[in-house]
């Protein structure tokens, strides 16, 4: 099977970074699951669900990729907790679409595999456009006319 994601986010912006990737790639939810850390929900509960979603994995596959939106966060922290007791746990924060476009078309069959991919992806997705304006500006020598 390869290995489990779970996105746990502020808000809804699991649900929707996962729904926006499924419009783009197709059916990628078949073994991602989300927690979204809503208004009226604690640490504690955020860490219940957590903890009751791993513990609902009959098969664990190989490891469990856990995304969380901001590091230090309710999300991140109940997911470092999770990690501290379960060794097939690898956790990263500040995931973004760039992150899961390439997570999910990569299909990575390990945790080894996933970090690889999230980090290249990482170095990757964030693009300052000024600068490829004026790169591709002096290739081009007119800038305007490729946009």
């Amino acid at each position: 099977m390869g290995i489990r994601i779970i996105l746990a986010s502020h808000g809804l912006y699991a649900q929707e970074a996962l729904n926006t990737a499924g419009l783009i790639i197709g059916d990628i939810a078949k073994y991602v699951d989300v927690i979204s850390v809503t208004a009226d929900k604690s640490y504690d509960q955020c860490l219940k669900e957590l903890l009751d979603l791993y513990a609902s994995y009959e098969d664990k596959g190989s490891g469990i990729l856990i995304l969380t939106d901001i590091y230090g966060g309710t999300p991140a922290k109940a997911a470092t907790y999770l990690a501290l007791t379960a060794p097939d746990i690898l956790v990263y924060s500040g995931f973004s679409m760039p992150v899961l476009m390439e997570l999910f078309i990569a299909q990575p069959e390990t945790l080894e595999e996933a970090g690889s991919v999230i980090e290249r992806a990482y170095e990757m997705g964030l693009v300052r456009i000024n600068d490829k304006l004026i790169e591709e500006g002096e290739q081009d020598g007119d800038q305007m006319d490729s946009y």
